[in-house]
């Protein structure tokens, strides 16, 4: 988990190294550039300086210039009070031009203020007080000051991202700190797995419980008495079982379409030394199964195969069969032994 949650973060500062924070510096540029023209042309504005040598920036409301600020708050205010429907509904309303940039007026319903809009590469926004004159101009001029801030804000920004990639590019090439203790446990875990591997390859516990029951259930073919016995039941399918060298076959069969169908058959090696029997091959006709065990290059996987046989013989299919009362067919054992065992054959 440890190791996963590194190479997340590792993900992710490359994803800022070469994409996210690159893409933010480009948009910040890019904005500071809108910015400063939006500055530098608010402030390069020409002023008016009256008989006093007083200077003011020229307004323009509804195309008539005000050098006088106090007459501009005033037709700033009126203009306000006579579009209030029209402003009320959102919308946005030109009323002229301040320090080079286009002037409009709204309501903002999220804030429910009336706004003013300074509009030149970027938009500035401001509140506005319907009810003052000459205070709306000084908000006007905080807002395109604030313009200059916006700037500086955005600089710094940039810098300490830049100061961040140069940390993350340093971070990236860090290795997990507890690669070490992660071969230990990977290691570990190997070792347990081809243990647990190693058990269920050379267990062979299943192998002679199956031998058991089937010497219990069938004496005179395990003991050499008969090499081959037919079984059968009212309603139930033959049972046939054979012994061919140390190869016993078990099977129950039926006919379809003229065919001999096994359902199943399987082939055992019998070890009598160490009295366990070894699956060498499983079919269901029905199904369309068919399996074969190569013991002599058994995996994990075969081995699994196998004990999943051995779990069906001994769990489910040899109880049935003691269940259902199967009776040997005493003619065949000599008569159709023959003909049986034909059948039976590969």
């Amino acid at each position: 988990m440890e190791k996963s949650r590194y190479a997340e973060h590792i993900y992710e500062l490359q994803d800022n190294i070469r994409v996210k924070i690159p893409q933010k510096l480009r948009t910040n540029e890019l904005v500071i550039q809108h910015l400063q023209k939006d500055f530098d042309t608010a402030s390069n504005t020409p002023k008016f300086v009256d008989v006093d040598g007083k200077e003011t920036y020229p307004v323009t409301l509804m195309c008539d210039v005000y050098n006088d600020r106090k007459e501009a708050g005033t037709r700033l205010k009126l203009l306000i009070s006579a579009n209030a429907a029209r402003i009320a509904e959102g919308k946005m309303f030109e009323v002229g031009e301040y320090r080079g940039l286009k002037l409009s007026i709204f309501f903002d319903a999220l804030s429910k203020h009336v706004k003013a809009c300074l509009d030149g590469e970027k938009h500035h926004y401001c509140n506005l007080n319907p009810e003052t004159d000459t205070g709306n101009l000084i908000r006007l001029d905080n807002c395109i000051n604030n313009i200059q801030k916006s700037i500086e804000d955005l600089k710094s920004s940039n810098e300490t991202m830049r100061s961040e990639l140069k940390q993350m590019a340093a971070d990236v090439d860090k290795p997990f700190s507890k690669a070490e203790e992660l071969l230990k446990a990977e290691t570990e875990i190997e070792e347990v797995h081809l243990q647990l591997t190693k058990f269920e390859m050379t267990d062979d516990t299943l192998q002679k419980e199956v031998f058991e029951h089937l010497a219990d259930m069938f004496p005179q073919v395990l003991e050499g008495v008969s090499e081959y016995m037919k079984f059968s039941v009212n309603g139930g399918e033959d049972l046939h079982v054979e012994m061919n060298g140390d190869v016993l076959t078990i099977c129950q069969t039926y006919e379809q379409n003229g065919d001999l169908m096994y359902d199943p058959r399987i082939d055992l090696k019998v070890d009598y030394d160490n009295q366990k029997v070894i699956p060498l091959s499983y079919e269901n006709s029905g199904m369309g199964v068919y399996q074969e065990f190569d013991s002599s290059e058994l995996t994990p996987e075969v081995a699994r195969d196998m004990n999943d046989i051995l779990e069906f013989m001994d769990g489910n299919m040899l109880e049935n069969i003691e269940s259902m009362g199967y009776e040997p067919v005493e003619n065949d054992i000599d008569m159709d032994k023959d003909i049986d065992k034909n059948d039976m054959s590969r």
